[in-house]
């Protein structure tokens, strides 16, 4: 089976979840002999971080070009192929069939401008010209037929993500009591102030992974937390992500919306607990196995949660039996799984 796979990602994030789900499928097909794999790799791209966690020798280099996310590729084939791109691009070529991937919907709802206008006439090119659709979750697959209801359903299947082997439990990390708040914060939705409430209102020193304080970051959290206890980390690789997640009381994810919402199944894979709110995709993904609070306002929603933290810190909620039952319910996401349902959608795509 011919299968053409596009790294553009690498080129327009140097770190985030769909270079993380990207990085896990490109070295599953690069050694697997069913497949002949063409990358179409860019020089930009190699300063991505999981870019540079693999090594691709059979690939097509292509110079970055401005613009280059919003153009076609520019490779023709004369025989049957797949084109799976990492992010929104197609081949309009008679041979072709086109995959695309949603992982999320959010330019839909939380984004305005030309930004909201211009990603979404990408992604409508993009899936009026794909044989096969794949989305993360039910939720996702359900926004996006409720969306595009142009879309047929039987085009569409659901693949959810995977979490890495890195991601274990250590017996020997003892729990030093903060909050843990993983994910972008310059998006409104993942909800960084409640998560900063949250702390101010139990007293529980508050961890941030994803990018560096900007000067305004730091002197909310001065304000409102104060000096020591609070700390920003940035650029690490999953083995220091999972010890931050097992020496961690617990995960903070008071996200309003989430394609998928791949730290809480690493969160719960390290034995983790994870607080969260009850909103797209977390409940099918956490499985009943974290705390979760419906959407209400911010400050009803600080107040639950750190009553939730107080009293996993007293023992009113057993740690212990959360750590389990997300230790259990982390089982059902592997990549190595996630990857063989990929191929197989990319079987019946190319057999039909």
């Amino acid at each position: 089976m011919k299968l053409i796979l596009d790294n553009i990602i690498f080129c327009i994030q140097r770190m985030g979840g769909i270079s993380v789900v990207w990085q896990e499928l490109l070295q599953r097909a690069l050694c697997d002999p069913d497949l002949d794999c063409t990358i179409l790799d860019y020089d930009k791209g190699h300063n991505n971080l999981c870019r540079q966690a693999l090594r691709i020798d059979q690939h097509v280099s292509l110079k970055y070009r401005r613009w280059e996310r919003y153009r076609t590729p520019n490779i023709h084939f004369s025989e049957k192929a797949l084109f799976h791109s990492s992010y929104f691009r197609v081949l309009q070529d008679k041979y072709i069939r086109n995959v695309t991937t949603v992982h999320d919907l959010t330019y839909h709802f939380y984004r305005q401008g030309a930004a909201k206008w211009v990603h979404l006439a990408e992604e409508q090119h993009a899936l009026r010209h794909s044989t096969g659709v794949i989305c993360v979750s039910e939720n996702t697959k359900s926004d996006l037929l409720r969306l595009y209801p142009w879309l047929k359903e039987e085009h569409v299947r659901v693949v959810y993500n995977g979490v890495g082997c890195n991601f274990k439990p250590q017996p020997e990390a003892i729990n030093e009591g903060y909050l843990l708040f993983v994910g972008n914060r310059a998006v409104d939705y993942k909800r960084l102030d409640i998560a900063i409430r949250v702390a101010q209102l139990s007293h529980t020193p508050l961890v941030m992974i994803g990018g560096k304080l900007s000067l305004e970051e730091d002197r909310l959290l001065r304000q409102t937390l104060g000096e020591g206890m609070y700390k920003a980390v940035s650029n690490i690789p999953n083995k220091r992500l999972c010890d931050y997640y097992n020496r961690a009381l617990c995960l903070i994810y008071p996200s309003d919306y989430e394609g998928f919402g791949i730290p809480i199944v690493e969160a719960q894979k390290c034995g983790c607990p994870v607080i969260a709110q009850a909103v797209s995709s977390v409940p099918e993904v956490a499985g009943g196995a974290a705390l979760l609070f419906p959407h209400q306002d911010t400050e009803s929603m600080a107040q639950e949660m750190a009553d939730a933290v107080r009293q996993l810190k007293n023992g009113t909620f057993s740690r212990t039996t959360l750590q389990e039952a997300g230790i259990l319910n982390a089982q059902r996401f592997s990549w190595e799984y996630t990857y063989q349902q990929t191929k197989e959608f990319y079987r019946e795509i190319y057999n039909n």
